[in-house]
Order: structure tokens, then sequence, then C-alpha cells
């Protein structure tokens, strides 16, 4: 599957105007957003237990972290990466893809776990605004559902979405030992939002769509696979 849509993305940047660098950095963010993917379709599809289709509809931006696994301890601290995208208020349309990072002093997946992913739907503008700093805490301000696959979510929307900022769900491989989100922060990757734009970008500029920006071919495949999924779920319903 990976393999088939980075032939895809090559393809693609033969026929637009968008450069495609061929970096090794180039390649290893689309492989990133290749995986970030892979992780939202993983979870859409899981009929019955992932992420109830008409969540979408709601949704204003959405978060993935393909990989929670292979973060990095620094200091007594799990660094991993992730993406964000926000759905433009005035078109609809999902904006440019932002690249993230979280930070957490005390790991909540316990050893022998092989693979973790973990997909935070944004269900309010009280939630997208919590996007547009610089970093925010998960276990502060904005108020966190989590509704990991196996386990059923209550699906009343308008309590859901009365009572909760924040929609997460996560599909773990492995020794299960549940998602722990105390004392995890999340800021904007600076240093691969300027490598992968080639220009100074802040998070901020890239969720709301501000003109100026040109979007790497591998994000804008990534822009067209996440609205395939929306509409697949969308015919779900």
């Amino acid at each position: 599957m990976k393999n088939v849509l980075v032939v895809l993305v090559l393809m693609f940047s033969g026929c637009t105007s968008f450069p495609f660098s061929g970096t090794s950095s180039s390649f290893q963010h689309t492989e990133f957003l290749l995986e970030a993917e892979e992780a939202l379709d993983g979870l859409i599809s899981n009929s019955g237990e992932g992420i109830p289709p008409i969540l979408l509809r709601h949704t204003k931006a959405i978060v993935v972290f393909p990989n929670l696994v292979k973060a990095a301890v620094i200091a007594g601290t799990r660094v991993g990466k992730g993406v964000v995208i926000a759905r433009s208020l005035k078109t609809g349309k999902w904006n440019p893809p932002a690249f993230i990072k979280f930070r957490q002093a005390s790991w909540g997946i316990q050893a022998g776990i092989q693979e973790a992913e973990l997909v935070l739907l944004v269900v309010t503008k009280k939630g997208l605004k919590q996007l547009f700093k610089r970093q925010f805490s998960l276990t502060e301000g904005p108020q966190l559902a989590i509704g990991p696959v196996g386990k059923t979510l209550d699906l009343n929307l308008d309590k859901l979405l009365s009572r909760n900022d924040i929609l997460a769900y996560s599909r773990i491989k492995g020794l299960f030992a549940g998602i722990s989100f105390e004392d995890t922060i999340i800021s904007s990757d600076k240093y691969t939002n300027y490598e992968y734009y080639q220009q100074v970008v802040s998070n901020r500029s890239l969720l709301i769509g501000e003109k100026g920006i040109k979007i790497p071919v591998s994000g804008q495949v990534f822009l067209k696979s996440v609205k395939r999924l929306e509409t697949q779920a969308g015919n779900k319903r």
C-alpha cells in the first residue's frame, strides 16, 4: 500500500507545477505523510470500532501521530512527531498540513507495544484555537474525550460536542496498555515546517490557509487522500 502511494506521489509530481525535491529529507516527509494517511485510514475503516463516520462532518481539524512508539527519549521525556490539518471555515476545504511534535514527561504506553497510532479530532472552535498556539497542553484547556478502538463512544452528538473540544482515537498493536495524556504538550515543529515548505511558515499560517504558501506535491496528495477518506466515510453513514 505504502509503495503504491509513493509511486503516485512521484507520478503526480511530474504533471504539476510544484517542484518535488529529491533530497532525503523530502522523501522522509513524504513517507511520514503516507504513514499518517494509513493511520487515519485504519481508524476510519475499522467499522463499528473506529472513528464514527458522522463525526467527520463536525471535525474542524485532524491531528495524526502515526507512530508513537518511534518517539525518541530525550532526558527522560518522550518526543514524537505528528501532522495537523484544519478545515477552512469559509470553503470547507482542508488547508495545508502543518507539522507538530509532542512532549510527554511520563510515557503512558508500556513496553512491548509494537505500534501505536493516535488521531485527534478537533470538533470545536475552542479546540481549534489551541492549535494556533505555539504549544498547548492536552491536560489543560481543551476538554478531551477518549474513544479508543474497541470501546464505544457515546454518540449523542449534541451531548458529545457540547462537552468536549477534542475526541481521541487510538489503535495499538501488541500489548494493550492504553494511552495516557498526562503531562503531554503539543507544539509547532518550526524546523520541519521550514524544511518541508522551504520558507518560514507558522502553524497558524498553514492552518488558516494563508495565501502565498506553495504546498509540496506530497502535501497535495495527502490532502486529496484525506478528502477521499472523508467522502468514503460519508458514504458509510
